[in-house]
């Protein structure tokens, strides 16, 4: 910040400040007095894992909203410190784990005081009496406070420093192993290790690399998308606009991610969240994008084996007619058919969609391909007000319903580049072999970017597969 040098407005100025960082509830000055003795606890130690298990039972009786309540009882948890607001990703929560290599169960705990590190930080073990709290499911995951209601509350903080109850140790805290295609729920809030990872290329463009959360529409969080290259999977990496690091470009490397496994706000997605920006070494510079799937080139056959040109259709049309119009990250973002001079086309467009991260898929319906040869795939791209090239092509043969649990191939395909402000001509995307693949086969065309870094408007149109 700067201060014209107008003194006497600089200090009434001042004065009004100290005035209110005295009166504002909502700092936390009072440091907790550090003990440098263990802490003797008395009462019967449960693990995590148990209370998880716990909890568990009483949601299957109760249904999803039950919640477990701590009245008259010695059982206490303990475990180890795994997250760190230092660098302001979390905030007025802990997570701790049951074990410090080789965990087993972790658990978000809510505290109503920032910060929380120079009190519990990374590695530290603590002991939680279990009296007087309860546990439940907020935002998807079980979380540890006090009742408000049916809600999970934090823990007040005048509480803290005897709910949370600061051991000596602080271990060496070594992160479990993992790939995104081993994410389950006995995974979550535990610190983990995820080798082999890059950001999806839209996202790292070189002229148009992404912050962590600092682009206009990244409200609460910024999410990108990371991939698995090992398993070619990919799951979402959540950073919080009030982080320290929000502003830093993405590593355009790959390399590996240390931190926490969590779910979005609303519960319904694996998240991947970083202490600090020292969690992800993005090392090798060789980048792991997915190879093309490539088909000996065959003449194209006289028989029509799948075409849509979309006349007459309407984008209620498309379920009906056995198409799958799916936004993948949960927003409202999808393919819809437009109309320009009697023509119409699938489009889609992330322009003022106000969705900071979209994944959206449109998916053909199911083309049999097992009796015929020297199939050939052809369609027509229109790309306007280009700012990105975020469109792509794949094939799968076992997609059923789940576009996360199906393997896809990608073609090779010509996306063609538009006009930055205007639309671009229609382009063929050349003729694409399909001969080497059996089966009953799905089309795929993925729409991956973010509003408003990359919202290239595309037509797909003529859509046509022909073989002998």
């Amino acid at each position: 910040m700067i201060f014209t040098p107008k003194t006497s407005r600089s200090i009434c100025y001042m004065f009004l400040a100290s005035i209110l960082l005295y009166c504002t509830p909502e700092q936390n000055f009072d440091t907790p007095s550090i003990s440098t003795q263990e802490p003797e606890i008395t009462g019967t130690s449960i693990d995590i894992q148990s209370l998880l298990g716990m909890l568990g039972q009483e949601l299957e009786k109760e249904g999803e909203n039950a919640k477990l309540i701590f009245e008259d009882t010695d059982n206490f948890i303990s475990g180890y410190v795994v997250s760190s607001d230092r660098a302001s990703n979390f905030f007025k929560e802990l997570i701790i784990q049951n074990k410090k290599d080789n965990p087993t169960a972790g658990i978000r705990v809510l505290v109503d005081v920032n910060p929380l590190f120079t009190f519990y930080d990374f590695g530290r073990n603590v002991f939680i009496p279990l009296n007087g709290l309860s546990i439940g499911i907020e935002n998807g995951v079980p979380t540890l406070g006090v009742l408000d209601g049916n809600t999970i509350a934090p823990i007040p903080s005048f509480q803290t420093e005897h709910t949370i109850i600061r051991g000596l140790e602080i271990a060496e805290i070594i992160p479990l192993e993992l790939s995104i295609s081993d994410f389950s729920d006995q995974y979550l809030h535990l610190f983990i290790k995820i080798n082999n990872l890059q950001f999806h290329k839209n996202f790292v463009q070189n002229d148009n690399v992404f912050s962590f959360a600092s682009e206009p529409n990244d409200l609460f969080d910024g999410e990108r998308i990371i991939e698995d290259c090992e398993t070619q999977r990919n799951t979402v990496l959540s950073t919080s606009t009030f982080s320290d690091f929000k502003g830093l470009k993405l590593p355009q490397n790959r390399g590996s991610f240390q931190g926490i496994l969590t779910k979005n706000f609303l519960g319904n997605r694996y998240n991947l969240v970083l202490n600090d920006p020292n969690g992800l070494l993005f090392d090798t510079e060789e980048r792991c994008d997915p190879q093309v799937f490539e088909c000996v080139q065959e003449q194209e056959g006289n028989q029509i084996i799948f075409e849509q040109d979309f006349t007459d259709f309407k984008t209620s049309d498309l379920g009906k007619e056995g198409w799958f119009n799916i936004n993948q990250t949960q927003g409202k973002l999808k393919y819809k058919i437009g109309e320009f001079a009697n023509n119409k086309y699938a489009q889609i467009t992330g322009f003022r969609s106000n969705e900071g991260l979209y994944e959206v898929w449109l998916i053909t319906p199911e083309i049999d391909l097992s009796t015929t040869y020297s199939e050939v795939l052809n369609f027509d791209v229109q790309a306007g007000f280009d700012n990105g090239n975020i469109l792509e092509v794949f094939i799968s043969t076992d997609f059923v319903d789940d576009v996360s649990t199906a393997n896809w191939s990608k073609l090779d395909v010509t996306v063609p580049r538009g006009p930055l402000n205007a639309f671009g001509d229609l382009f063929p995307s050349g003729a694409i072999g399909l001969n080497c693949v059996e089966g009953t086969v799905r089309i795929g065309f993925r729409y991956l970017g973010g509003d408003p870094k990359v919202t290239t408007r595309y037509h797909i149109d003529n859509i046509k597969i022909t073989g002998n």
